[in-house]
């Protein structure tokens, strides 16, 4: 009898787990929310306080603040929204102590955990009865939300680099004609970053308002843009490093693709490289029809695709070139940037502001965050590829595209404890030879030392370990496997 007993309890708790599991996760969310409340865990008068980014603004409200009504009547917890710097997250934990939530980069948590300014979120998810890594629907879940064997970040946006093009102008029969006639080889969306360097030497006419690219070559943004081309140089890719933390810029690899990088701006608007000249020069200028192409992530399409842009119906979306190999073409793509959501360290209410992100993130409420015109959060979960708004917001070729990049992406930076310091030396290395005071050449061996330097202060064997894990997130790191176009 016992035994029976003990049977029909495990059968009973499994059955109930299962069941549980199967409520949708708004409302186990909102669920767990109302218990709180009823222990005195979360006062019923709390106001979470969340400092986000212009550009999250309007998808994290809703359109006309709907999700934050949806909210705040569905548990009574107000929200105090406010705006922070786009600059590095660092900089606002460590002035503001009175916030609850945060948007992070991708590429910042190195920094953040290892100054202690960010919550690690897996004894907490443990104990609200949530596991993120059993949610299938996220895509790039490693890459978006752990460092050091720890989560802590909620994914909340997919910022993986695509190619923007004018297809018609690379559709056009004349301007075909006359590129075979140059080249010699068909006119057609660039695979490798040879061919992509020939389109833009070709369609560079500033006499017509036409420049061959808007890439942006902010210094504070080189890092992404260069990593694009660095990680394609070898199959299954290159490595920042080697197994022994040796860095692998200064070599011919590194080399090959600062040359790449810098070989845009002969095919750019003469601004290109000044400080803060980024999204702000580019988007107008390709919107307008007088670039040929643009990188961004698939926000672009969803601006692009708005009514009364000259562009609408002119582009095309591709995945980013790469470099051909003995053993197939390798294209990489960096996740670059990444508005995800981080805790506090100093949060007074990390239960409450887990639950908010989780409720705001889940399969449920997200679309409504990615679909929104007015904001630059893009699809984060597989089933926002399905969702027939989000399609129509961004176009079917665009979220294939998408799709296909998924595949290639390039986790941010180099994923080391002093990240940011790796990235500001290799920022400013571009930056300084985007003004014509470096070499491709003197830039791998500035940085080269640099980064040499910062390994030999941390120590090697320290730092190993996250590197580690950091290239296991690269794209056939385990497998072999690459893109075949």
């Amino acid at each position: 009898m016992k035994n029976r007993s003990l049977f029909l309890l495990i059968v009973f708790l499994l059955i109930s787990c299962r069941v549980w599991a199967e409520v949708p996760t708004r409302d186990r969310v909102l669920e767990k929310v109302r218990d709180l409340q009823a222990s005195g865990i979360i006062d019923d008068n709390s106001v979470l306080h969340l400092q986000i980014k212009q550009g999250n603004r309007a998808s994290f409200l809703g359109h006309n603040q709907s999700l934050r009504r949806q909210w705040e009547e569905a548990t009574g917890v107000l929200l105090d929204v406010q705006l922070m710097p786009q600059g590095p997250a660092a900089q606002l934990l460590q002035t503001s102590p009175e916030v609850d939530l945060v948007v992070a980069r991708n590429s910042e948590y190195p920094e953040l955990y290892d100054q202690g300014l960010i919550l690690s979120l897996d004894a907490q998810l443990q104990k609200l009865g949530f596991q993120l890594n059993a949610d299938q629907d996220f895509f790039l879940f490693e890459a978006q939300s752990r460092f050091a064997g720890k989560t802590l970040a909620l994914p909340a946006d997919g910022d993986v680099l695509l190619l923007y093009l004018r297809r018609d102008l690379i559709e056009d029969p004349e301007e075909q004609q006359a590129f075979a006639e140059r080249y010699g080889y068909p006119l057609a969306a660039p695979e490798t970053w040879q061919e992509y360097a020939d389109q833009l030497a070709f369609f560079h006419r500033p006499d017509q308002k036409l420049y061959g690219t808007v890439e942006l070559r902010d210094p504070a943004l080189a890092w992404m843009h260069w990593l694009a081309r660095f990680a394609s140089q070898a199959y299954p890719s290159q490595y920042l490093f080697d197994d022994a933390m040796k860095p692998q810029i200064s070599t011919p690899e590194g080399l090959a693709a600062t040359r790449s990088y810098l070989a845009t701006l002969d095919y750019s608007p003469d601004n290109i490289d000044q400080p803060g000249s980024g999204y702000d020069l580019a988007l107008p200028a390709f919107s307008q029809g007088h670039a040929y192409s643009l990188m961004i992530t698939v926000a672009g399409a969803k601006l692009f695709n708005r009514k009364g842009q000259a562009i609408t119906d002119q582009y095309s979306v591709h995945p980013l070139p790469g470099t051909r190999h003995p053993e197939g073409l390798v294209r990489r793509s960096p996740l670059a940037f990444g508005n995800n959501l981080v805790i506090p360290a100093t949060s007074q209410q990390p239960e409450l502001a887990l639950l908010y992100a989780l409720w705001l993130t889940s399969p449920e409420i997200s679309p409504e965050l990615v679909k929104h015109p007015g904001g630059f959060v893009d699809p984060f979960r597989y089933s926002h590829f399905r969702n027939p708004a989000i399609r129509s917001a961004y176009g079917e070729l665009t979220l294939k595209t998408l799709q296909s990049s998924l595949p290639l992406a390039v986790p941010a930076g180099t994923g080391l404890p002093g990240n940011a310091e790796f990235l500001k030396s290799l920022n400013d290395a571009l930056g300084q030879a985007s003004l014509g005071l470096l070499t491709p050449e003197e830039v791998v061996k500035q940085v080269q030392k640099a980064w040499e330097g910062l390994i030999k202060e941390a120590g090697p064997d320290h730092l190993l370990p996250f590197w580690l894990e950091q290239r296991s997130l690269y794209p056939g790191a385990s497998t072999g496997e690459n893109d075949d176009g």
